[in-house]
């Protein structure tokens, strides 16, 4: 089974953040990239579950990618940051 993928990074991709970063018009539907929010994220072979760091006025995107494979993680996607 292939899990859908809601924003398309390349995890090699690093600015001075020291994250990951893509474009919001990357994502498979954009209202559901947004701080906070755990995606599953990436491109080919190289998926993960991630966490939304920011979404700026330029559509630039920064994830942090959860530990851990997709089906460990998969439970934490469509959530948003635990309280």
């Amino acid at each position: 089974m292939t899990t859908p993928i809601d924003i398309d990074v390349d995890w090699n991709t690093m600015d001075d953040t020291g994250l990951p970063w893509t474009f919001l018009d990357e994502a498979a539907n954009p209202s559901k990239i947004v701080p906070g929010a755990f995606v599953v994220a990436g491109r080919g072979t190289a998926v993960a579950v991630a966490e939304v760091v920011d979404v700026d006025e330029t559509g630039v995107v920064h994830l942090r990618p959860v530990p851990g494979s997709v089906a460990e993680n998969l439970s934490l996607v469509g959530r948003g940051r635990p309280a």
